[in-house]
Formats: structure tokens, sequence, C-alpha cells
């Protein structure tokens, strides 16, 4: 059995919150990361917490030949305990080709590949959905 394996939604905390809003877990393809902090916590745990643009493409086309999307958000997704971490490439606009949650041993891993900007990994103890906020784009 290899080391990783999708991971289980129930192991992030408030996950409910975004499948209740989009009826299933996205793939954040074509999402935008808007803003990434870093903390760190005098437990010794640190944390990072993106903010991510997310919506619905539906197969529906518009009269400019997009398709159409709807559903639109932004979620806080957190990750805390820290183990390792790489981050390259955030700059104005960091666009989401796919958002892969894993777990690896004990802890969850978050491995974002982009078509523009941030390309990040990160392995941590424990993720949470802190919020998210219906916006009309």
């Amino acid at each position: 059995m290899s080391e990783t394996e999708s991971v289980n939604l129930n192991r992030i905390v408030n996950s409910e919150i975004v499948l209740q809003h989009f009826g299933y877990w996205p793939e954040f393809h074509d999402a935008e990361i808007t803003k990434a902090t870093f903390e760190a916590h005098s437990t010794g745990r640190s944390s990072v917490t993106f903010l991510i643009d997310a919506f619905e493409i539906t197969s529906e086309i518009d009269e400019k030949g997009y398709y159409k999307l709807t559903k639109h958000c932004k979620i806080e997704l957190q990750f805390i305990g820290i183990k390792e971490m790489e981050f390259d490439y955030f700059s104005h606009q960091n666009v989401i080709f796919e958002l892969i949650l894993e777990e690896e041993k004990s802890s969850i891993k978050c491995t974002i590949n982009s078509s523009v900007g941030l390309d990040a990994v990160v392995v941590a103890e424990e993720a949470y959905v802190l919020s998210l906020t219906p916006t009309k784009r």
C-alpha cells in the first residue's frame, strides 16, 4: 500500500460547509488563491490559511462562448501543525489547476498545482474549513 491515499473528508474539520454549498467536494480547478497567511503559535504548531475564490463550472455556455460559473464563494482553508512545506511562485494571480488532499501516515497532505502562480505542498497534523462566504462573483 502507498504511503499516501485520498483524504477522508471527515479529517477536514467543517468540510460539511463546503459539501452543503456545492453538493460535493470541489476540485477547485480555476479557483484562485487570493491570500495566504502564515502564523507562528506559542504552542509551537505553525499554521497556514489559504483564502480561495471558488465557484462551480457548469456545462452551459454564455452569450460570449464561456462556460457559466455558479456557486461563487470565498473559502478559508487552514492547515495546523505544519510538518513540511513547499511554497513557490506566489504572485498577483494564483490560479489552481488542481488541489489534492491526501492522507500521509497520520498527517494531511495538500498539494496545490497551479495554472498560474502558487505551487505549494503542505503536510500538517490538521485541516479546517474556517469559513465559506457566498459571493456574487
